[in-house]
């Protein structure tokens, strides 16, 4: 191997970052009890107005999740997105269509799992998620390959594990916003001290539900779930406290308090590890793993977590939103057209002297024939795309036989003058003039989706969602097609020294979005923010307040 290769294996191979604290020492419970008071769990009150999160996927790729709460009766949201879009990029009907817009704008839906803190997780009292688990194993025992009692047990299984990673992921959020924003020990104990207890005893509570289950008497799909979500909760927590315990690290020099923690969070970290390697399982890291070795901890945690979180997934049927009418419509230029050929043909009759005025004539009727078809059949397409949806959406729970909501959803290209006036406010909120729109012109994309939802499901399955949540990944690679380089040579002369500069300058463009979720025919307030892309990509994102 060369040398560079060798240099850059090493650099890919695991860094030690913290070292755990060893057994015996004082228990977290001890000084998590001090301040698990002060922790209060945010209130779920989840609004069809919220704003909308918005995040960077990669390079080319913007991400953003719409919430639709479910409540007790039919509800349905409107979703309306203006992309204002520098003309630069030559995004426009005839290079492109609605076809393309809609294969750079994909979307999934899901359920939302249930908010929970991680404390409540490893509660076994009626009506937890553990207890759920408990009652599906049972009634799973004894029961034959393709029951229903089976396909609950693995549902209630997956969902515990999803409801272990949100929480999860949520508290470490609430962790690190508390370190940005420099709080105090108090502030910082109140989100660490649960945290730091709840992480060994969901790992203690679940293997003790799971010890409970005479394993023989399960078919083989549900224990092998079983395990496999065993597998990947202990995953979750290792990370969750290595992540943590890592960022403590890093604040130690502020807070040295911080640095014990740290390291007994590594130690609830290491014991996930040898549960794992106990157990046999693959997913285990070493000091000396080898790039390959990563790859396959990677692909295990990826191939895990798909399967756990498949229980949230909902299907979706996409159809063409009037292709009803536009046959129809289709059909009725086309009879127009043939009835002016056929009169205009049957007002002539062949004959040998003037066969050839006749045979003028026919192509002349056939060549109006196509033309009134083709500016018909135009005609007829855009007053159906002005009144029908472009698709139509039904969501499907496949898992639980149920039909969640159905979908209508339109895209294309608006004037100026027909955007809402609210929008178009949001707009130029940050322009200093009007001339601006002639300096900077854009075209305007919409996007919109009606969302009829069916009531929120009783029982204590389907009942425990709150929302569903629909996830987009809008790709920009077509848009950054036509941008100039990223970087120019510019030359300025500074007029206090008196000297002449040379600087390299970043040429970037904003793409400027102004949306808002509300309840169908209401109001509600609109929301922006400025995507800054250049010819590499997505450079940032930046929210625009009124």
């Amino acid at each position: 191997m060369k040398k560079d290769d060798s240099a850059r294996a090493a650099r890919r191979r695991p860094q030690a970052r913290l070292r755990a604290l060893e057994e015996g020492s004082q228990p977290i419970a001890e000084w998590a009890s001090l301040f698990g008071d002060l922790s209060r769990r945010p209130p779920s009150n989840p609004r069809a107005s919220a704003p909308v999160e918005w995040r960077i996927h990669d390079k080319t790729h913007l991400e953003f999740a719409i919430d639709y709460p479910l409540v007790d009766r039919t509800e349905a949201y409107v979703w309306e997105a203006y992309f204002f879009v520098p003309e630069s990029f030559r995004l426009q009907e005839d290079t492109y269509d609605k076809k393309a817009i809609y294969d750079d704008l994909w979307s999934y839906v899901r359920w939302a799992p249930p908010e929970l803190a991680l404390s409540d997780l490893s509660a076994r009292d009626a009506g937890s998620s553990l207890a759920e688990v408990t009652t599906a194993l049972a009634a799973a025992c004894n029961k034959p390959d393709g029951s229903e009692e089976g396909r609950w047990a693995m549902r209630a299984l997956r969902l515990f594990a999803c409801e272990v990673r949100a929480a999860g992921v949520a508290a470490v959020r609430r962790i690190e916003a508390a370190l940005r924003s420099g709080a105090g020990e108090a502030e910082l104990f109140a989100e660490l001290g649960p945290f730091a207890a709840a992480i060994p005893e969901i790992g203690r509570a679940l293997r003790a539900v799971q010890g409970e289950v005479d394993v023989s008497a399960l078919r083989s799909d549900v224990a092998t779930a079983m395990e496999w979500v065993d597998e990947d909760v202990s995953l979750v927590l290792e990370t969750l406290s290595a992540t943590v315990g890592v960022t403590l690290e890093g604040h130690a020099a502020r807070l040295p308090a911080l640095r014990e923690i740290g390291e007994r969070l590594a130690a609830s970290a290491v014991a996930e590890a040898r549960h794992r390697k106990a157990r046999g399982m693959g997913s285990v890291g070493a000091a000396d793993a080898t790039v390959r070795d990563v790859e396959h901890l990677e692909f295990r945690r990826h191939v895990l977590k798909r399967f756990t979180s498949s229980v949230l997934w909902l299907n979706l049927e996409v159809n063409v939103g009037a292709t009803w009418a536009l046959h129809t419509f289709y059909a009725l230029a086309a009879a127009v057209a043939m009835a002016f050929a056929l009169t205009a043909s049957l007002h002539a009759s062949p004959s040998t002297d003037n066969m050839f005025r006749y045979a003028l004539l026919v192509v002349v009727a056939y060549a109006a024939k196509d033309r009134m078809k083709a500016f018909l059949q135009g005609t007829f397409a855009r007053w159906i795309s002005r009144r029908f949806p472009d698709r139509s959406w039904k969501i499907e729970d496949r898992e639980r036989a149920r039909v969640v909501g159905r979908v209508r959803e339109r895209a294309g290209f608006l004037s100026f003058r027909a955007v809402p006036p609210g929008a178009l406010a949001a707009r130029r909120l940050t322009r200093a003039h009007e001339l601006e729109e002639a300096a900077r012109p854009e075209r305007v994309l919409w996007h919109q989706k009606r969302v009829q939802l069916a009531p929120r499901a009783s029982g204590a399955e389907l009942g425990r969602f709150p929302m569903l949540t629909e996830i987009f990944r809008l790709d920009l690679h077509r848009w950054l097609d036509h941008t100039d380089d990223p970087n120019r040579k510019i030359v300025f002369a500074d007029p206090d020294d008196a000297r002449v500069y040379t600087a390299t300058a970043r040429r970037v463009y904003n793409v400027n979005i102004v949306y808002r979720l509300t309840q169908a025919d209401g109001e509600g307030p609109w929301q922006r923010l400025r995507v800054v892309v250049s010819r590499k990509g997505i450079e940032r994102i930046d929210a625009i307040t009124a």
